[in-house]
């Protein structure tokens, strides 16, 4: 009896040398060289927080802060993004399918006046530092939020 104890003993102490020999990993040193700015960090937690506080009906939502004004091609008309936070909103809960014109810009409203509250800090005036595309799940443009007006996407 004292002999399989001694030889489960050994046995084990040799299986963990082995695993945990196996168990290292490699950690890139790309990721650690990469920075993000103030502005990325406050615009991930600002997404969180959003999701934090409405947990069973929050948008996907996608926050970006442009500093050289690329963001307008994705908008129609000339739209400018420089130095503006660009929101794009997906709708993965369908609360924008089945909806008149008129209910439709009133739904986009409320989810903006939403999501807003939780990035104040970063946009102080959200008709001037933010733009925003209203978006299907299937990435379908619905409508738009620019110099505080909404609109409907128009082809």
């Amino acid at each position: 009896m004292r002999n399989k104890k001694v030889l489960a003993i050994v046995l084990l102490s040799l299986s963990f040398c082995f695993v945990s020999g196996a168990g290292y990993g490699y950690i890139s040193k790309l990721n650690l060289e990469l920075k993000a700015s103030r502005m990325d960090f406050d615009l991930l937690k600002a997404r969180i927080d959003y999701i934090m506080k409405n947990p069973t009906n929050f948008l996907d939502t996608h926050l970006y802060y442009d500093p050289l004004g690329f963001g307008g091609e994705t908008f129609p008309y000339d739209i400018e993004t420089k130095d503006k936070i660009i929101i794009l909103v997906y709708d993965n809960r369908d609360i924008f399918s089945d909806k008149s014109e008129a209910a439709l810009l009133d739904q986009f409203e409320k989810e903006l006046k939403i999501i807003y509250k939780s990035m104040r800090i970063m946009a102080s005036n959200m008709n001037t530092d933010i733009v925003v595309s209203f978006r299907t799940r299937e990435d379908i443009s619905l409508g738009y939020f620019y110099q505080g007006e909404y609109h409907l996407w128009k082809e």
